[in-house]
């Protein structure tokens, strides 16, 4: 059996990273100030923003079940842990193959998070309920390890493009 490459830089495509992620803001009508969303609704905003992106593989079989799928996992056990990461994952039958995405919220996203703090980078990350879950924690492992050094997330927040993104990656692994 062949090794699989559980590069991160090779398993996160350009295509499936977004820079500018962005949740529309809402403002109340009469005084025109800003209302923050609720951390819940917050958190089902960035799970949809996650499904959208992860369904420009071709290996999700149905981005509306795998954006269920995504939120129930988030609502049993939110996925934001804290430093201003969160990292959305799930086992599930709508993929065909271990898929991840990147997203980057330059203004940060008020999801339920271990330390009370807003949300500014994103790795989402799925794999075939059946299939052996190793190759999925290793990655997971890897991002967890990467995260907690603020040189690395610094670089993450400053990229000007997805090669940047890549760069920072491959320097990681």
């Amino acid at each position: 059996m062949a090794l699989r490459d559980l590069r991160i830089y090779r398993l996160l495509r350009p295509d499936l990273i977004e820079l500018h992620a962005e949740i529309e803001s809402r403002f109340d009508e009469e005084t025109d100030e800003e209302i923050p969303y609720p951390p819940e609704l917050a958190s089902e905003k960035v799970i949809r923003d996650c499904s959208k992106l992860l369904a420009k593989s071709d290996n999700v079989r149905n981005v509306k079940r795998l954006y269920t799928d995504l939120l129930f996992r988030e609502t049993e056990n939110p996925t934001a842990l804290g430093s201003g990461i969160a990292i959305p994952h799930v086992r599930t039958n709508n993929v065909k193959d271990l898929t991840m995405c990147f997203l980057r919220y330059l203004k940060g996203v008020n999801m339920k998070s271990l330390d009370g703090k807003s949300v500014y980078l994103v790795f989402a990350i799925v794999t075939p309920r059946e299939e052996n879950s190793s190759d999925y924690q290793k990655v997971y492992r890897k991002i967890i390890k990467w995260i907690q050094v603020p040189q690395f997330r610094d670089e993450l927040m400053t990229a000007c493009n997805c090669s940047e993104i890549t760069k920072a990656l491959r320097m990681a692994e």
